[in-house]
């Protein structure tokens, strides 16, 4: 499919979260108090992703916005610091920049209230169609329908393979739309939750085999501890139908998980280098399942994404 001198353009948001650590998570009307001093660290789970990539030795390009206020400085130099191409982040004039609150408990759950601000695109024609000279994938994460709508014709002109992880947009786009949106991408990656938030099943089986009967190429499933799934059709059978096959990688065994945030970017920055590398799809689940695994180990979304140095030690060394 290509390499690391192929390009991958993330189109979403990015923001600046406020991370601390609790005992527990409180209940409601129950407070709890944070255990040290807030930590301020570079976010958004597009973003996040765009620099997993970077850090992993790859070309990969953010397109957003920010504020061009002291955190929209903040976050365009983590980028540059990782290797990330930020031509096409645009700093609003005036403008507030995204900012997250996150609180981690001592299990490595956590919980996250956004703030707003400056983040993602607002227009269709802010989507530059130079973006994606000489990429070969597009991927799409937290924006407008009429924006990855622009940007998927885009992608399809210059032949890129399209990968769409709606995330947020989940609990406030309709089902149709967010349909509409994913039958038009070649993989969506979603977690077992937001699957089932998607398709309304029982099971992440079922759920995967309904979008694949509404036209999407590969549903990509993270299951946390179970791994991942890429369930896919098989175009063998013939006839038009079907035949629901499944690609499956176990999670590696981590004793002393420290922080579950941004583990899904960083798993989606190993399965879309792995996309360019040419392997095969069950390679593309246990190299992503390796970028989670190394990710839970250390605190912050970004930070604790490894290099591709670690990523190669850690599958030399790792045990499933």
């Amino acid at each position: 499919m290509g390499g690391p001198d192929e390009a991958v353009v993330c189109l979403g948001a990015c923001a600046m979260d406020m991370m601390f650590t609790v005992d527990r998570l409180p209940e409601p009307d129950e407070m709890v108090f944070a255990e040290g001093e807030a930590g301020f660290f570079a976010g958004g789970s597009t973003a996040n992703i765009a620099a997993g990539i970077g850090r992993l030795g790859y070309r990969s390009r953010f397109v957003g916005r920010t504020g061009d206020d002291e955190n929209g400085r903040k976050l365009r130099q983590a980028f540059e610091s990782d290797g990330v191409d930020v031509r096409w982040l645009t700093e609003i004039e005036g403008g507030r920049t995204a900012q997250t609150i996150i609180a981690v408990d001592r299990t490595g759950e956590r919980v996250i209230y956004s703030l707003g601000g400056e983040a993602i695109l607002q227009k269709p024609d802010e989507f530059p169609d130079e973006a994606m000279v000489n990429a070969k994938v597009l991927y799409i994460g937290e924006v407008l329908p009429n924006v990855a709508l622009e940007a998927i014709q885009v992608a399809r002109r210059h032949c890129a393979t399209i990968i769409y992880g709606p995330g947020g947009g989940i609990s406030w786009m309709d089902k149709a739309t967010l349909t509409g949106l994913i039958k038009s991408c070649d993989y969506v990656v979603l977690s077992r939750g937001e699957l089932a938030a998607v398709t309304s099943s029982a099971s992440h089986t079922e759920g995967a085999g309904r979008l694949l009967e509404c036209g999407v190429g590969h549903v990509v499933v993270t299951l946390g501890s179970d791994g991942s799934e890429c369930h896919f059709c098989d175009s063998a059978s013939g006839y038009g139908e079907c035949h629901h096959k499944v690609f499956r990688a176990p999670a590696f065994s981590i004793p002393d998980v420290i922080d579950t945030t941004g583990a899904g970017d960083s798993f989606t920055s190993g399965f879309i280098t792995g996309l360019l590398e040419g392997m095969d799809t069950a390679e593309c689940l246990m190299r992503g399942n390796a970028c989670a695994a190394l990710a839970i180990r250390k605190v912050g979304a970004r930070e604790a994404m490894p290099s591709g140095e670690e990523l190669k030690e850690f599958l030399q060394n790792a045990k499933m």
